[in-house]
């Protein structure tokens, strides 16, 4: 289906609903913690929270799930965080971005050892991200979608878990339900990508056999 043209100032409108949607979701979290997030740092700050929910399905943060967490507090120091999301309407005092880096780790942490107070507040959030992205995405390529990053977050938990997934991946699987993704639509895209990524192998080994062996292959 088409995607609908959405003028800079219906943009405007949406992204401002969304963050205000998404900052009333936590509150409580935000508040507790005693910070104010920037628009930027929370919509980082929830596009990598999935790994919080997956880790805390077992009620342990293991040494592998700490690895992960400190990787992904890591990631952080990359710059990725944008300012153009600042210029829309925010809150007054928000932490200043280098503090935020130093806490992304404290703070990921202790929403897996929290999760029971903030898991369903959560989930809305990372819905309401859906929902954004499905508005406002241009991209054709639907490994692209926020949906398919939410999945890859969650299912890396399970890859690279020391024990038993017993408990994960049913838990993973109901919060998956919850966001209202379909994995039948995730399966296809990943067989998608896992032929292309075959055939592409495929056409560069053969491009790199010598032209003698090429031809005794005919």
């Amino acid at each position: 289906m088409e995607k609908q043209v959405i003028t800079p100032a219906e943009e405007k409108v949406i992204l401002n609903d969304f963050f205000a949607e998404v900052r009333e979701l936590l509150a409580d979290y935000c508040q507790e913690r005693e910070m104010i997030l920037s628009n930027s740092q929370l919509y980082a700050f929830l596009l990598v929270s999935p790994i919080t929910i997956a880790i805390a399905t077992d009620g342990t943060v293991d040494f592998s799930e700490t690895t992960m967490l400190v990787d992904v507090a890591a990631y952080f120091d990359r710059d990725i965080l944008s300012s153009e999301f600042d210029q829309l309407e925010q809150p007054e005092g928000v932490l200043p971005d280098d503090i935020f880096k130093k806490r992304v780790y404290t703070e990921l942490r202790y929403l897996c050892v929290s999760m029971n107070r903030y898991e369903e507040k959560l989930i809305a959030g990372l819905k309401a991200l859906i929902q954004l992205d499905e508005r406002l995405s241009q991209s054709e390529d639907e490994a692209e979608a926020i949906k398919y990053k939410i999945v890859d977050t969650m299912n890396s938990v399970i890859y690279n878990n020391l024990g038993e997934d017993s408990i994960e991946e049913p838990k993973i699987q109901k919060v998956l339900d919850s966001l209202e993704i379909d994995m039948e639509l995730i399966k296809q895209q990943t067989e998608k990508e896992d032929k292309l990524a075959s055939k592409t192998l495929e056409d560069d080994e053969t491009a790199q056999v010598p032209e003698t062996k090429k031809e005794q292959k005919k």
